[in-house]
C-alpha cells in the first residue's frame, strides 16, 4: 500500500478510529468491551498472587514521578510509566488474558485504564478508547495472521507492534488528540514497540515474557500519544513499507482499504485456561476423550495433531524448567489433564514444582507425541488420538477449544471468571461491586471511583 497516491495503512487506521464512537457502536460490542475491562483487571489481580509480584514491584519502583495510578489487588500507587508496566505484567503473567486480535485487550485496558484514571476521565470515555485500540489493534493483526511467516523464520512473535499501534489509538482518545495527531501517536508507537521475540515467550524467556504483550504496548503507546500531543511525528509507512511490518512477519500481509465491517468484538476470544492460547484446542481435546476411556489415559499413548507453527513452539523436549515455560509446555498441560484436570489453573504453573514432583505427571508427559501437522493451519484447531493399551484408538477433533470463537464464553461465564480471580484478593463482595461498577461503565463519572474499589485495603 505504500504506493504515491494512496493512503498510508495507518492514515487509513487513526481514521477508523476516530469514526469508533460509543453512539455508533452495537449495544454487543459495547457490552463486549466492558467485559473485556472487567476480564483483564481480574487477569491483572490474579497475577499479584505470582512471586514474580513483589519483585516487580521492587523494579518499577525504581521509576516514580508523575501522577501516579493505582495497580489493581495492591496497595500499590506507582507513577504513570511504572504502573503502565506493571498492570501489563500482572494481566499477562498467567496467560488468562483474552486472545482477541492477538491478546489486544492487555495492551488496551492497560493503557486506557491507568490513563483515564491519570486524567481523571468518564467510564465511557475509558470504554471508548478501550474499544479503539482493541478493534484498531486486530485489524492490524488480521492482516498479517492468515499469511504469518513460521517463528523459526523470524524469531518473533506478531502481538507486540499490533498492540502498540491499537493502544496508542486508545491513547490519542483520552489525550483528545486530532486525526493527525492520532496517527503520529501510532507511528510513534510502532517504532518504539518490541520486537516481541519468539525465544522470550516461548523458549528460555526469564522471569521478562510478561513486559512484552502488555507491559511495554501500553507503556510505549501512552508516551507515543504524549509525543504526538507536543508535536513530534512518526514514520508514516511503518506497516505497509517494502521495509515494514507486513513484510517482516507475513508474506502476503495487507491492509484492506474498505471500512471494517465486522467487529472483532462481536466475536470475542477468552481465555478459560492459565497457559498459552496455542495450548487450549488439544488441551480440550484430551478432556473430551476422558469419557470415552474405561480405563482412563492409563497404559497407553496419546499423539495429538496440531498446526506446524504450533508445534514449533509449544512442543518441548524437556520438562518445564520455569512456571512460565510450564504454561508454554504442551505436554505438561496434557500430562494435567491426562491425571484429572479439566482446566489449567494458575496454581498448575505457580506450583509447578509440586506436580512435576508426582511420577504419574512425568510419566504422562512421556506418553505424549505431538505431530506438526501440515493440514491444520490455525492454534484453535487439532487432533488428538489415544491409543489403549489393547490397541483401540479414540479420536477427538474439536471445532475450536472453550472460549474460542467458535465455542465462546457466555456473558456469565465471563464474570464468573473474574469472581473467582479478584475475590481471593478483594473479597466476594468488593469483586461483585467491581462486576456491577463495570457493568454499568457508560454511567461512570470517574475512574477514579473505579480504581478506589481495585484496591483491597481501601
Amino acid at each position: 500500500m505504500n504506493v504515491e497516491g494512496k493512503s498510508s495503512a495507518l492514515a487509513l487506521l487513526a481514521a477508523q478510529a476516530r469514526r469508533i464512537t460509543l453512539d455508533e457502536l452495537p449495544a454487543d460490542v459495547r457490552r463486549q468491551g466492558a467485559l473485556c475491562i472487567l476480564d483483564t483487571i481480574g487477569c491483572m489481580i490474579a497475577g499479584t498472587a505470582t512471586p514474580e509480584a513483589r519483585m516487580l514491584y521492587g523494579c518499577e519502583s525504581e521509576h516514580q514521578g508523575g501522577p501516579a495510578a493505582v495497580v489493581p489487588g495492591t496497595d500499590w500507587s506507582l507513577g504513570l510509566y511504572a504502573a503502565l508496566r506493571a498492570n501489563g505484567y500482572l494481566g499477562d503473567i498467567l496467560e488468562l488474558n483474552d486472545l482477541i486480535g492477538g491478546h489486544a485487550s492487555i495492551g488496551n485496558v492497560t493503557a486506557a485504564l491507568a490513563l483515564a484514571e491519570v486524567q481523571g476521565a468518564s467510564g465511557a470515555a475509558l470504554l471508548e478508547a478501550a474499544i479503539r485500540g482493541v478493534e484498531i489493534t486486530t485489524r492490524v493483526y488480521a492482516a498479517v495472521y492468515p499469511s504469518l511467516k513460521r517463528f523459526t523464520e523470524v524469531g518473533m512473535v506478531p502481538v507486540g507492534i499490533p498492540s502498540s499501534v491499537g493502544a496508542a489509538a486508545a491513547a490519542a482518545r483520552l489525550l483528545d488528540l486530532d486525526e493527525g495527531q492520532t496517527r503520529h501517536a501510532m507511528a510513534i508507537a510502532g517504532a518504539m514497540a518490541g520486537w516481541c521475540p519468539a525465544e522470550v515467550i516461548f523458549g528460555d524467556g526469564g522471569t521478562m515474557k510478561p513486559l512484552l504483550f502488555g507491559a511495554q504496548p501500553a507503556a510505549v503507546a501512552v508516551k507515543a500519544a504524549f509525543d504526538a500531543r507536543n508535536g513530534m511525528t512518526g514514520p508514516q509507512h511503518l506497516l505497509d513499507s517494502k521495509l515494514g511490518y507486513f513484510n517482516t512477519v507475513s508474506v502476503g500481509g495487507s491492509l484492506d482499504d474498505a471500512p471494517a465491517r465486522a467487529w472483532a468484538l462481536a466475536a470475542p476470544r477468552r481465555k478459560l485456561h492459565a497457559c498459552c492460547g496455542y495450548i487450549h484446542a488439544p488441551v480440550d481435546a484430551v478432556a473430551q476423550l476422558r469419557p470415552q476411556l474405561a480405563r482412563g489415559f492409563a497404559g497407553g499413548t496419546l499423539q495429538v495433531h496440531v498446526a506446524p507453527y504450533v508445534a514449533d513452539v509449544v512442543s518441548k523436549a524437556a520438562p518445564p524448567n520455569s512456571p512460565n515455560d510450564a504454561r508454554f509446555h504442551l505436554q505438561y498441560c496434557l500430562a494435567i489433564v491426562m491425571q484429572g484436570g479439566d482446566t489449567i489453573r494458575p496454581e498448575h504453573s505457580i506450583r509447578m514444582g509440586e506436580h512435576l514432583a508426582d511420577p504419574a505427571i512425568v510419566q504422562a508427559m512421556g506418553r505424549v507425541t505431538v505431530v506438526a501437522d501440515p493440514t491444520l493451519n490455525h492454534y484453535h484447531q487439532c487432533k488428538a488420538v489415544f491409543t489403549a493399551a489393547d490397541g483401540r484408538q479414540y479420536i477427538q477433533a474439536p471445532a475450536g477449544p472453550r472460549g474460542s470463537a467458535q465455542c465462546p464464553l457466555s456473558d456469565d461465564e465471563v464474570v464468573a471468571k473474574f469472581v473467582s480471580l479478584a475475590e481471593p484478593v478483594l473479597g466476594r463482595a468488593r469483586a461483585e461491586q467491581v462486576v456491577q461498577v463495570l457493568t454499568r461503565l457508560e454511567d461512570l463519572a470517574n475512574v477514579r471511583e473505579l480504581a478506589r474499589l481495585l484496591v483491597p485495603s481501601a
